[in-house]
């Protein structure tokens, strides 16, 4: 077997952003990077396209996907219209990771979907969206965006045991997951291929997956930030990388 077949590639999703007078940069995180590389697997950069024939390509080179945290997902595609101010678009990130994630569903390829990616994997397989959680949510006692750092627990979520993101982040806590909060929308109705299996006690849904998928998981939180603290969420991309290893072993297995 080669290195490749030993190191997984993970594609994270980046965005387009401006860095000075005209110049635009394609970026992701550093903690998300690390994330990836701490739990065994390569990561590789996804710019975002909207040619289907390159979002497919995308796809195709990689042996899981990182769907990355970021701005709004456009209400037109569930429906509605802008419903404040505080909803600020991504037209870009949209016409690349929509499609991209329901082509993703459809091949079984694993996917880890963070904080606006499980906005967008919810989106792209029929579901809806909270627009803007404090106007709409108003009577809610938890802050679902912390003003503390990143790498701090703010709330806890509550996981359904019997679930593969339980079986990945139960400990000590048993099925309270402590976690951090930087978001403003959530899913509402549910997309009929995924299973809520994370919630505050306000109601809002946290964790996503698809029980006819190997591996596909939607978390609202930020686990990237708190990885190296917590193993319970570093066990996450450790999910992710060992279904990309899976994956790429299947594909190979295919091709021979």
């Amino acid at each position: 077997m080669g290195e490749r077949g030993h190191t997984p590639l993970i594609g994270i999703t980046g965005h387009v952003t401006e860095t000075g007078a005209g110049y635009k940069v394609v970026a992701a995180g550093q903690a998300y990077v690390d994330a990836v590389r701490l739990a065994g697997g390569f990561p590789v950069l996804l710019p975002p396209v909207s040619e289907h024939g390159l979002i497919e390509q995308s796809l195709a080179r990689v042996d899981g996907i990182l769907f990355t945290g970021g701005k709004d997902v456009d209400p037109a595609h569930f429906g509605e219209t802008v419903f404040n101010a505080k909803v600020v678009i991504e037209p870009q990130r949209d016409a690349f990771e929509l499609p991209l994630a329901r082509i993703a569903y459809e091949r079984n390829s694993p996917l880890l979907a963070i904080c606006r990616g499980m906005q967008v994997l919810n989106v792209a397989l029929g579901g809806s969206l909270w627009q803007d959680l404090p106007a709409q949510l108003p009577e809610s006692e938890i802050h679902h965006f912390q003003k503390v750092a990143r790498n701090e627990a703010t709330h806890d979520v509550e996981i359904v045991r019997d679930s593969r993101v339980g079986d990945l982040t139960s400990g000590a806590n048993g099925t309270l997951l402590p976690t951090n909060s930087f978001h403003h929308q959530a899913a509402r109705s549910m997309a009929a291929r995924l299973t809520p299996v994370g919630f505050t006690t306000d109601g809002v849904i946290e964790a996503v997956e698809a029980t006819d998928r190997d591996f596909v998981v939607g978390v609202q939180w930020h686990p990237e930030h708190l990885v190296e603290d917590h193993a319970s969420h570093r066990r996450l991309f450790e999910g992710l990388v060992t279904a990309a290893r899976r994956y790429r072993s299947s594909r190979d297995t295919d091709s021979r």
